[in-house]
């Protein structure tokens, strides 16, 4: 009987692994979108063709890659099953299995990171949180079967779930940055011991959850996802505009406890020490001792005086009252200026994916050109005007990666953040505003809730106030006051019993003004003036809110209506390019009509696109101008 062989490798099986191991290596370096399917076939010095003769496309090699890349996690799941393995055994295992696999592929630990930081909307990025959950999930299975036996409670089977995903990110980041070789073989084995431990145990629990925070920490903080509400609350959370308003408000209502200090008595005390170097002439001002003392503890209270008081305070309760639609204001701008940032970078990020789609078809096509022409069924020609169409494409891409990256940074401006930071937006274009069919309600809606128009009538009764508090000017004042004074005179230190008096006194003090020159009269009229500005910017404020209502209501239809023209335009572009690819290899299409099919579905993804940012950035305009 002779020997069983092993089965043979075919070279197809070889030069598929060939092409998977490089594209792995190559996206560990420059990240899944950065790589080309030229740079691929460069680097493995293979034709095009060939490379799309096992891979349509680089989204397919890139899940192929991906799937590949992660087989070892299906057969730990198989393994860690086994019923006679203890917990700690279990958790050794998955943590041997990661470090094994990070040994035995070096390159993987920077792919990985590298579509942990991918833009969350990508396919592979989709994959990859897909894989995590559904790992996650089989390890929480496998837990709660055996929670009796390993006695487990709930918060311990999350607890080492956290700690799991913790350890295996250290991992990935300490190879990265340190090499493989920097990580202990019996790293797993201690691991899992003082983990299992944790989870049997509260006060061991919390340090392994400090344990796995220090490692996370010491990896690198993983990437901000935010929704476009998150990105809101961050904003209203850190921008510098918001807060400078938060505290506008603090300080005006300090005023107003302040002014309201004027109305309660004033009590104050002094006291005088004098000492006569050289005495005067006793003929003149009667005979002086050395040393005089004098002292007083003194009240005052304002009666009346013309309603200044009771006027100031009620401005400073509509100063405090101002400051907070003011700060009301800055919230709902700086809103509204994230919401449309964060849509601006959200088609910044769909046009560059629509770019990158244009380059794939272009080179696709450029690869299908060349094997006619080797077949003798294409020209050069052909090939040289195709080889322009993909240089014509690729700076497209360049621009909308570009545009993506300075609107992120700028977004992050707005949010307080610093411009390194790792930040990934996980919404989508996916707004459906309700336009309403008339703009007439909106304005009713908007004078009523917009903080600004609130403002403004606060500023025109601030300066109809300030006219009561300078004609007040004009009126009498009345105030009481009481005084204990002490006076005591001595050629001694200080004065001895006989040498000193007590006085108290009361009474009303009352201050009539009879001429100031005009000068009141002058600050009233003054702040008449300023009343009738406040009045002519309400009415300007009040237009300006119609026209702001109006200008979003129009654009919000507009963008409405060019949206749902759009709608069907993208698969129809793309049926047409499909059933002109089929006929151009056929031979019954012309590369032009290759090109403008290409063209057109560009264009229609384009437009789509773009209808669908300003339908939901004209929402956030809507809904700031109505003062929602």
């Amino acid at each position: 009987m002779k020997p069983q062989q092993e089965p043979k490798i075919k070279k197809g099986d070889r030069t598929r692994q060939r092409i998977l191991e490089t594209a792995s290596a190559l996206m560990a370096e420059s990240g899944p979108d950065a790589v080309s399917m030229r740079e691929i076939s460069a680097k493995l010095k293979i034709t095009k063709p060939v490379l799309y003769y096992y891979f349509k496309n680089k989204d397919e090699l890139i899940k192929a890659s991906f799937v590949e890349g992660t087989k070892h996690f299906d057969e730990l799941l198989a393994e860690i099953q086994d019923p006679a393995l203890t917990l700690e055994q279990k958790v050794e295992r998955v943590f041997a299995n990661h470090l094994e696999f990070i040994r035995r592929y070096p390159d993987m630990p920077k792919c990985a990171l590298k579509i942990m930081t991918s833009p969350s909307a990508s396919v592979l990025s989709g994959m990859a949180r897909e894989l995590k959950q559904r790992n996650r999930a089989a390890m929480r299975a496998m837990m709660e079967a055996s929670a009796g036996k390993d006695r487990l409670s709930k918060a311990g089977i999350e607890g080492i779930l956290h700690m799991i995903s913790a350890v295996i990110g250290y991992f990935m980041i300490e190879a990265r940055e340190n090499g493989v070789a920097s990580l202990d073989k019996g790293l797993p084995g201690r691991l899992s011991k003082l983990l299992c431990a944790g989870a049997r145990s509260l006060k061991a629990l919390a340090a392994g959850l400090a344990l796995s925070a220090l490692l996370a920490a010491g990896a690198a903080a993983a990437p901000l996802d935010l929704t476009v509400d998150a990105a809101v609350g961050a904003a209203l959370r850190n921008n510098a505009t918001v807060l400078n308003a938060e505290s506008a408000r603090a300080i005006y209502k300090e005023k107003v406890n302040e002014y309201w200090g004027t109305v309660y008595p004033q009590l104050s005390a002094s006291a005088q020490w004098t000492n006569y170097l050289s005495r005067p002439a006793a003929a003149l001002l009667g005979p002086k001792t050395d040393n005089v003392y004098a002292g007083s503890l003194d009240l005052n209270q304002v009666l009346w005086s013309g309603g200044k008081v009771a006027t100031a305070i009620r401005m400073a309760r509509i100063y405090s009252e101002a400051s907070d639609e003011q700060y009301k204001a800055a919230r709902a701008g700086i809103t509204k200026g994230v919401r449309q940032l964060y849509y601006s970078v959200l088609l910044a990020r769909a046009l560059a994916e629509i770019q990158q789609e244009a380059l794939d078809l272009a080179r696709q096509h450029l690869g299908t050109i060349e094997a006619q022409y080797k077949q003798g069924v294409a020209s050069d020609l052909a090939v040289l005007r195709q080889q322009v169409e993909v240089s014509n494409t690729e700076p497209a891409l360049t621009k909308a990666r570009n545009l993506y990256e300075v609107g992120l940074t700028e977004l992050k401006n707005l949010l307080g953040l610093d411009p390194e930071a790792e930040v990934s937006l996980s919404g989508g274009l996916d707004c459906a505003p309700a336009i309403p069919a008339d703009a007439a309600g909106l304005y009713k809606k908007a004078l009523a809730a917009r903080p600004e128009y609130k403002n403004q009538k606060q500023q025109l009764e601030l300066a109809e106030k300030m006219i009561k508090i300078e004609r007040a000017a004009h009126l009498p004042y009345l105030g009481a006051y009481a005084s204990r004074q002490y006076y005591g005179a001595t050629d001694d230190s200080f004065p001895a019993s006989g040498e000193y008096t007590w006085s108290t006194v009361a009474g009303l003090r009352l201050s009539v003004p009879l001429f100031a020159g005009g000068s009141v009269s002058a600050k009233v009229a003054q702040a008449k003036y300023q009343a009738d500005i406040s009045r002519n910017n309400l009415a300007e404020l009040e237009r300006r809110i119609k026209i702001d209502v109006k200008k979003a209501w129009l654009g919000g239809r507009e963008a409405a209506e060019r949206l749902a023209s759009q709608a069907t335009s993208v698969a129809q572009a793309r049926k047409a390019l499909a059933a002109t690819e089929t006929r151009f290899k056929n031979g019954l299409s012309s590369q032009l009509d290759l090109n403008d099919a290409t063209l057109a579905l560009n264009r229609s993804q384009t437009l789509y696109t773009q209808a669908r940012h300003d339908v939901c950035s004209a929402e956030a305009e809507l809904n700031w101008a109505v003062g929602d």
